[in-house]
């Protein structure tokens, strides 16, 4: 059975049934919340205990950093996220980051704003962004609404400053 010591925010889990893989979002006295690496899929809220019995631990996004993840699973050979955002990049700066939960909120240069999450990004890439910067993304339909995917921080210049 899998201990839920040794799980946090950030932690990668996998069913043991089905080998479909998430990120735990939340953990709390009685239930966890799961969001999945496949586009297709929604959110999973799940009763702790069938969480130890049905899930184990694979790896946790905030990898040690200059090493890149190793490819384990349904990874794609190179490495990085598990998949890979198609659509029109966008443009916007971070609004607000709430890090102790893994999550933050994007306001796009067309005025719209857009929540993402720590596993929408590269490993590492959640822990150098911070409110104001100026970022690129893809915009995805999630189980909740649009949701940014592939966050990656971008210099200023090409952010769309005037020199």
């Amino acid at each position: 059975m899998l201990s839920v010591d040794e799980i946090a925010p950030g932690t990668r889990v996998t069913h043991k049934n089905t080998g479909l893989r998430y990120s735990v979002v939340d953990l709390g006295d009685e239930e966890v919340l799961l969001s999945p690496e496949s586009a297709d899929l929604q959110d999973l809220v799940v009763p702790v205990e069938l969480f130890r019995a049905e899930f184990v631990a694979s790896e946790r996004y905030s990898a040690p950093r200059g090493r890149g993840r190793k490819p384990t699973g349904a990874a794609p050979a190179g490495g990085g996220p598990p998949r890979v955002p198609v659509g029109p990049k966008c443009k916007g700066r971070i609004k607000k980051m709430v890090r102790e939960r893994g999550f933050g909120f994007i306001r796009g240069d067309d005025g719209k704003e857009v929540f993402f999450h720590r596993s929408g990004l590269g490993g590492g890439e959640y822990d150098v962004l911070s409110e104001g910067d100026a970022v690129e993304y893809v915009v995805q339909e999630g189980p909740r609404g649009p949701r940014a995917e592939n966050v990656k921080a971008i210099p200023e210049k090409a952010a769309g400053a005037t020199p």
